[in-house]
């Protein structure tokens, strides 16, 4: 027998399937329940049995078959009662000698004892009690031969879908963490306009982050993206699927389904006065800003009215005052007012493109105090 002092001695040189070694334990579990001091071809043939695994080859190749596992496990206790043990070579011994047989014609190296080769011996199998549930179920080699061949067509079929199931599982996964990256960590955008030069320029890539609002408000001299006022969020499936992952920020010039979002700095607070002077520069709360990173001096005042108003406006609660820095080609708060807290979408804290200027977004060098 292939158990007791020679079982590694088989374990080396038969490389068995998990179902195989699982039964090999099994069966000495059985033997040594009943008394024997090893298995019998039935008690390993029984292990074999209860050891199937739901969609494994075993359960598909006996259902091709017409032979449950319940139904083979059932003749084989009946007809047990009344036989003794067969002192014949045990089934594994069999499969073995099969499967070394199909290796030399086939030309295989490596010696895979399966349920194939088991189910085979079993045919072969002289015991009396093995013989008597292969003439019940009519079961033969070349009736395993043929059921082998629907089940790996089928087993191709189950794995694609399998593959799909898969596929599937791992984008839904993927897409419900980057929905809750982007509505609290941050989310990656690209900047489509030349209105915040010099600091920024065209199809830079920046990382823009959600904590911020959650630990402090937002302080002036903060890069803010945000949608605007005339901005509306489109209500249609592509456009909220874009709009929930963060991808609209890396598509801003694909204009069929996104959301306009502005990237602007901070110039104003809640309650601030501010006052745009062309020529001149801005004053917040009757203090001029100190602005080095701006381009050039804006030439043009507040308009909140079809004429220039060039006066100073208090920023109301909850809304901000943006201005880009490339002043005259900025479209900013100056022409369509102020941008609502609730319309922020993050702030902008970190460069990853182009390669040559990654890095940190300095901070502005002010605060201007009320």
């Amino acid at each position: 027998m292939f158990f007791g002092p020679h079982e590694d001695f088989y374990l080396e040189t038969v490389r068995y399937s998990e179902d195989v070694k699982d039964a090999i334990h099994l069966a000495s579990k059985l033997a040594k329940k009943a008394g024997l001091s090893k298995p019998t071809e039935r008690l390993y043939f029984q292990a074999l049995l209860m050891t199937h695994r739901p969609f494994n080859r075993l359960d598909s190749l006996l259902k091709e078959l017409h032979a449950s596992p319940g139904g083979l496990g059932k003749v084989l206790k009946q007809s047990a009662a009344g036989s003794s043990p067969a002192q014949n070579e045990s089934l594994l011994a069999s499969a073995e000698s099969l499967a070394k047989s199909y290796a030399a014609i086939t030309g295989t190296k490596n010696v895979l004892v399966d349920v194939e080769h088991l189910l085979k011996a079993f045919c072969l199998s002289s015991d009396p009690v093995l013989v008597q549930a292969t003439q019940k179920f009519q079961i033969s080699p070349e009736k395993i031969d043929n059921s082998l061949i629907r089940v790996r067509q089928k087993q191709g079929r189950n794995t694609a879908l399998f593959l799909a199931k898969e596929l599937m599982e791992v984008v839904a996964f993927v897409l419900f963490f980057l929905i809750v990256i982007k509505s609290f960590i941050g989310e990656l955008r690209l900047i489509p306009s030349e209105s915040m030069l010099p600091g920024l320029q065209v199809n830079d890539r920046l990382v823009i982050e959600r904590v911020t609002r959650w630990k402090r408000p937002y302080q002036r001299g903060d890069i803010l993206v945000f949608y605007p006022p005339m901005s509306q969020l489109k209500k249609d499936p592509v456009s909220l699927f874009l709009r929930w992952t963060g991808f609209s920020g890396l598509l801003y010039k694909k204009d069929d389904y996104i959301d306009v979002a502005y990237i602007k700095r901070l110039v104003g607070l809640p309650g601030d006065t501010v006052e745009v002077i062309p020529g001149e520069g801005v004053w917040v709360n009757g203090k001029k800003l100190d602005e080095p990173y701006v381009n050039e001096i804006g030439a043009t005042c507040t308009l909140v009215k079809p004429e220039p108003y060039c006066g100073p406006i208090k920023i109301p609660a909850g809304q901000y005052y943006m201005m880009g820095d490339n002043r005259n080609q900025s479209l900013d708060s100056r022409y369509w007012g102020f941008a609502r807290d609730e319309r922020v979408i993050g702030r902008a804290v970190f460069r990853i493109w182009p390669l040559n200027r990654v890095g940190s977004l300095p901070p502005a060098p002010y605060q201007v105090g009320k």
